[in-house]
């Protein structure tokens, strides 16, 4: 993905932000047919044409049908109430081909960005589950910051994928299967729905490897025992690798706007001044105390993620994670990429967070969403600054590498991994982003 940082022509860059993407896919077109370019700058150009079939899907709704949803999803809602938040940006929309398109988890935002519309947010079946696991969490927290004995769970899970608009075509699917490192051990694949190949533990970004018809549900079921991970326990004493230091473009770039961020987290002093505890500790509180969650495009959509979070100060789990990561590099932290779900016995959803080295105690968890969302409880959102609790599982521990066996179109999501990737078994067919993919919790026990 380093083709990200060459730039986009500005005529096209022009159509695209107009939403005019039938003008920009002729732009597009005629500018690689007339002009030689770079090889990067070409796949920069055939990607933009990925991401307008990303746009078209992220902005789903007309504007009858995103007030008809705003009314469905608050209370009180009036039409003239809908106009006054477009017109104030309070809601995410843009023309495509002159028509106004609304962002699909719109509402959800609305409630993010404002404690009125969180007041008057009606519940649903998934807002109650979410409730009750954030309480299950909380009180995990609870009994550990008492000084409770770190529990191990025994989890069984399943995960599984289907195309919501088959051509019974032949299709490839990964689907993310955990690792057996760090606070996850005992990894077993109980089934899977088709022939299937396991990648080895090794591999940064681990899934079980599937082929069948489009108009087949793809699935996987495993079983892991996870630990609550106290982190000066110090149970993890494997050295970090070069590549826990390093850049990897488009996204972990250290940018100079990012140095300034980081001149401002020191209040101007030499980094190099304070101890490494001390230097994740000030970019934790940065990142947990300025960001605010919001669900975000597709990561495929930006070009520089922690540059984005530092400069509109939100973004999801992994947008913070991300930024978190950058910065820690950048002052001499060794830092991983851990993904795949917070699940806990009732339910399940994608998540994202980090890991880092730390001379006196080894690899310690650090979760910069969890911990930003509880700013109002100074002692949890404390704990998620090298504890982590048992609600994981975690499939991915780099970001940004390729699937295996290696995936040949555009991914869905080109930088993790969560809920599973499809593409034709011809290569020479076009991407398939119409998935939706589904996660269940079979069962969570403590052992």
């Amino acid at each position: 993905m380093d083709f990200l940082i060459y730039p986009l022509p500005g005529d096209i860059q022009r159509h695209i932000t107009n939403g005019l993407f039938s003008t920009a896919q002729n732009e597009i077109k005629k500018r690689l047919e007339e002009h030689k370019l770079p090889d990067a700058e070409v796949r920069r150009l055939f990607f933009e044409l990925h991401r307008m079939k990303l746009l078209r899907k992220t902005y789903p709704y007309t504007e009858k049908e995103a007030y008809a949803l705003l009314k469905k999803s608050f209370k009180d809602i009036t039409k003239e109430e809908f106009q006054g938040l477009i017109r104030d940006g309070k809601i995410d929309w843009m023309y495509i081909e002159d028509e106004k398109r609304f962002e699909r988890r719109f509402d959800s935002n609305l409630a993010f960005s404002s404690k009125e519309y969180k007041t008057r947010q009606k519940a649903t079946k998934a807002s109650r589950e979410s409730s009750k696991r954030r309480k299950v969490i909380n009180d995990a927290i609870a009994r550990l910051l008492k000084g409770g004995k770190p529990k191990t769970y025994n989890v069984r899970a399943k995960v599984s994928m289907k195309r919501e608009h088959p051509e019974n075509q032949r299709v490839r699917v990964w689907l993310p299967f955990p690792k057996e490192a760090f606070q996850q051990s005992s990894v077993k694949l109980i089934r899977a729905s088709h022939e299937h190949f396991v990648a080895d533990n090794f591999v940064d970004q681990r899934t079980v490897y599937m082929e069948g018809t489009d108009t087949e549900e793809f699935s996987i079921e495993f079983e892991y025992n996870v630990r609550e991970w106290i982190g000066a326990e110090k149970l993890f004493p494997s050295q970090p690798e070069e590549k826990d230091i390093a850049e990897k473009s488009p996204h972990v770039r250290f940018t100079t706007y990012l140095w300034s961020i980081l001149d401002m987290i020191f209040d101007g002093k030499d980094y190099a001044d304070f101890d490494d505890l001390t230097r994740a500790r000030k970019i934790y509180d940065f990142v947990t105390l300025n960001v605010s969650y919001s669900y975000v495009l597709p990561y495929a959509l930006y070009d520089n993620i922690p540059e984005y979070v530092a400069t509109v100060f939100k973004g999801d789990c992994g947008f913070q994670a991300l930024l978190f990561l950058t910065l820690c590099r950048m002052v001499g932290i060794p830092t991983k990429w851990q993904s795949g779900w917070s699940i806990a016995p009732l339910s399940a959803s994608p998540h994202d967070w980090t890991i880092i080295y730390l001379e006196k105690f080894g690899w310690v968890p650090v979760d910069l969403s969890f911990g930003g969302s509880r700013r109002d409880d100074e002692s949890m959102r404390l704990f998620y600054f090298t504890n982590l609790d048992g609600f994981r599982m975690f499939a991915n521990t780099d970001f940004q590498v390729d699937l295996v066996p290696l995936k040949y179109s555009w991914r869905s999501d080109p930088y993790d991994n969560q809920v599973g990737e499809m593409e034709y078994t011809d290569v020479d067919k076009s991407c398939i982003i119409d998935t939706r993919s589904e996660i269940e919790v079979l069962k969570f026990d403590e052992i």
